[in-house]
């Protein structure tokens, strides 16, 4: 968590499947505070059905509290699973770290 700019980042990477489960769970479990969520999925080459329930639960949790999350994927093959899941309309999706903290920030100091 960055405090200094009052955003909780979440950094995944590699493949997310099943052996990962309780990790993925725990790094996706939401704090008791109200800061907005960067997911930074950057970095992940595959998922499973596991990890896409994990990302649904984490925006269930977050639509819950009302807490804005952004999620930063660049791969086009993860893109499209988050798609297909019905996933891609839960978050906003960006492929650039920079552009999900600006609107991060933007929703903060309203």
């Amino acid at each position: 968590m960055s405090a200094g700019n009052a955003v909780k980042i979440i950094r995944l990477s590699g493949e997310l499947e099943i052996s990962r489960k309780y990790g993925l769970r725990a790094a996706l479990t939401l704090s008791e505070d109200a800061a907005p969520v960067l997911l930074d999925l950057g970095e992940v080459t595959y998922a499973d059905s596991i990890a896409l329930t994990e990302l649904l639960r984490l925006c269930v949790d977050a639509q819950r509290s009302d807490r804005p999350v952004a999620m930063v994927i660049k791969t086009p093959q993860f893109a499209r699973l988050v798609q297909y899941a019905g996933l891609a309309g839960a978050f906003k999706i960006f492929d650039d770290e920079t552009a999900a903290r600006e609107y991060l920030a933007g929703l903060t100091r309203r």
